[in-house]
């Protein structure tokens, strides 16, 4: 442990007590060490403060630290550019207060990679969509990342992804937006820095009622599209680059359903994955993935099985 890098995560968050719990426990049962987590909130007033100091004075595992501060901010990114100014790790999380680390390896894969290509940036991969109470809706999986690609909307899953310490010095979140602030990031550092996929799941996606994607998508897309004109996408998008995008998506549907699989047949998985997450039944989280639509997106009912404690 003492000769491995520190990682520091940043999880911004605000009234968001529901899921905080479970969003620390995925980061301190990382097999890697050393981690330090910071937890930049806002104020909240659900009772999430309160959690924070709880969560704080326990006995928690060897190699993990934590630190944080509750205080008015001007919103999402303004958090996290505070938490920013707190790293102190050569590389750096960005895990949201309703999200979580899929499984126990994800900073250790991450860190694995990073380490191993000295060219790259920014790590990530793909993201299981999760419902409110944890259970799992399906797998979703990305390409590679490309700018001009970028600039077409494709996105890149923002709890997966792990980032230098250079790149967080250099760029900072831009606190005047208030939905898509992860995407217009990526664009931002894009241009200069290299990201690099990893074939695995990295992080839980929480669809719950609250989440910006949700309660204000039209806002999203527009500043999405306003962001990709301002970085560059002037161009139309001829017919052979949408058929190759199309096919792009059939083959990104493909993969998710592989990474799914191993799922549904290994234990040895389920007991690695770093939070309870249940499925309502197989067969009906084969038609989600098939069908990529997350029906009935509240609560999938009961937890009839148990995937992970």
């Amino acid at each position: 442990m003492e000769t491995n890098p520190l990682v520091s995560i940043v999880t911004p968050s605000f009234n968001q007590a529901k899921f905080l719990e479970e969003t620390l426990r995925s980061v301190e049962l990382q097999k890697y060490r050393p981690i330090h987590q910071i937890v930049i909130d806002g104020g909240s007033t659900d009772g999430s403060v309160e959690l924070i100091k709880e969560w704080e004075h326990r006995d928690h595992k060897l190699g993990y630290t934590f630190e944080w501060i509750s205080e008015r901010d001007r919103g999402h990114a303004d958090a996290l550019n505070k938490g920013f100014d707190r790293v102190r790790g050569e590389f750096v999380g960005w895990l949201n207060s309703d999200d979580v680390y899929f499984d126990r390896d994800v900073v250790e894969s991450s860190v694995a990679a990073l380490k191993g290509h000295p060219e790259i940036d920014a790590v990530f991969g793909e993201v299981a969509l999760i419902s409110e109470n944890s259970g799992l809706q399906m797998i979703m999986s990305y390409p590679q990342f490309d700018y001009k690609r970028a600039l077409r909307g494709y996105m890149v899953a923002q709890p997966t992804v792990f980032l230098r310490k250079s790149v967080t010095d250099k760029y900072r979140l831009d606190p005047t937006l208030r939905v898509a602030i992860d995407f217009v990031y990526w664009l931002q550092i894009g241009k200069e820095h290299r990201f690099l996929k990893i074939p695995r799941i990295q992080a839980g996606d929480r669809d719950q009622p609250g989440r910006i994607s949700r309660v204000d998508a039209e806002a999203l897309k527009e500043t999405a599209m306003r962001a990709c004109a301002a970085f560059g996408s002037n161009e139309p998008v001829g017919r052979f680059k949408s058929f190759q995008d199309l096919l792009l998506l059939r083959f990104m549907r493909v993969i998710a359903i592989l990474r799914l699989l191993p799922l549904l047949s290994t234990s040895h998985a389920h007991d690695n994955i770093a939070f309870p997450m249940w499925i309502d039944s197989i067969p009906k989280l084969l038609r989600r993935q098939l069908m990529m639509r997350a029906n009935n997106r509240n609560t999938l009912g009961p937890r009839p099985t148990i995937l992970a404690k």
